[in-house]
């Protein structure tokens, strides 16, 4: 596996240490500016203190440390002082500052706060800044100020915003379809499992009525089949009838996989360059037709991610057998990977199944390295007759 470009360990940083960051690079920008153009003393007409300068400076670029998670408050306070500082001092100015909030404030608020706040605070400080430190400016010369401090910061700042709503809305619309795939998916598998309890149910009732006069024991045994076998067959119809979506594909009347595959699916993992190793904690036990295949798609579901995306890895999977419930672990040891922005669609469609179950899921990273998904699927108790 490759190891994380230099772009990538960046975007983990921090964003309040990016911010903080440029809060000082602006003040040192503002303050180099005023330096170099031999403005950084004292207007003795207006009588203000360079001190006092410096200060107002430096109170309007400190909020930009948290422009992203304050964004209104922030360009309040930068607004009011790029306003001060107008008014006292010729020489310095806020004009990065307020580009900068201005552009967050319009990047980070919805659409009402930003034409009743972000709109009205940006060119009110932006017309009383530029008046106040250059009296004898005409108002073409303001209006093409504002334009270039504010109005084109809060423009990119919407488009952002705007940019960045599509790409959530989209992913949110691609979770959702996921949802309703894998929704389709469990109905048609637990479809086959009906379907299959049904078959067993009629070849056991044959089975009785032939025997029955000859033979009650046996017909008494195959009664029982049955109703143990009608019995798991209405609970997994219930939770068909809960999910069920009419997606118009048919579905072959034939036992899906369980446990009892697995050692068929580590050996195909196995033979795709992954080491696995298998651990069983506690005495198995027999588990009803939909909860056992869940719990080995939830397995292949883990096996699966673990050779995409752990690269030379080993793998281990745990069958912990509760009292009340079975827990899954699969595992590996890769190396640490960037987590996306959103779950895949395959874990996605494994949390439907769990929590169709009642169960619980968890994925994560491992402390010392790699990655693990851990499933707790609750056992039914059979009803009592």
């Amino acid at each position: 596996m490759d190891r994380p470009t230099l772009w990538e360990r960046l975007r983990r940083v921090d964003p309040l240490i990016w911010d903080s960051l440029l809060a000082v690079a602006v003040a040192a920008f503002s303050i180099l500016g005023a330096v170099m153009g031999g403005n950084a003393a004292p207007d003795p007409a207006r009588g203000s203190l360079t001190a006092s300068s410096y200060t107002l400076l430096v109170l309007g670029c400190a909020p930009l440390a948290v422009r992203r998670r304050w964004p209104i408050a922030v360009l309040v306070a930068v607004g009011g002082c790029s306003v001060v500082l107008s008014s006292v001092d010729h020489a310095f100015d806020l004009t990065f500052a307020l580009v900068l909030a201005s552009y967050t404030a319009a990047a980070h608020v919805d659409r009402e706060r930003f034409s009743r706040l972000t709109v009205p605070i940006s060119i009110g400080s932006a017309v009383v800044s530029l008046v106040l430190a250059y009296a004898g400016t005409n108002w073409v010369e303001v209006l093409i100020g504002v334009t270039f401090s504010v109005g084109l910061p809060m423009l990119f700042g919407r488009i952002g915003f705007n940019r960045r709503r599509r790409i959530s809305l989209e992913r949110d619309r691609a979770a959702h379809d996921a949802v309703i795939d894998e929704r389709a998916r469990i109905a048609r598998e637990l479809h086959d499992v009906v379907a299959h309890a049904m078959s067993v149910m009629v070849v056991q009732a044959g089975a009785a009525r032939r025997v029955i006069d000859d033979d009650p024991d046996a017909a008494r045994t195959a009664i029982g089949r049955i109703e143990a076998t009608g019995r798991d067959g209405m609970t997994e119809m219930r939770r068909l009838i809960a999910i069920l979506k009419d997606d118009g594909h048919g579905a072959e009347l034939a036992p899906q996989p369980g446990l009892a595959q697995l050692d068929a699916l580590v050996e195909t993992v196995r033979a795709a360059g992954v080491p696995v190793e298998v651990v069983t904690e506690g005495p198995p036990r027999e588990l009803p037709s939909g909860l056992d295949l869940i719990a080995y798609r939830i397995v292949q579901e883990g096996l699966t991610n673990v050779i995409k995306h752990a690269g030379r890895a080993n793998a281990r999977v745990v069958l912990g057998w509760q009292a009340d419930a079975l827990e899954i672990e699969v595992a590996d040891d890769g190396r640490p990977i960037a987590m996306p922005s959103a779950p895949g669609h395959g874990l996605i469609g494994m949390r439907e199944r769990v929590a169709l179950y009642g169960g619980s899921l968890e994925t994560g990273p491992r402390p010392g390295g790699g990655f693990a998904l851990r499933a707790r699927l609750p056992f039914e108790e059979a009803p009592v007759t």
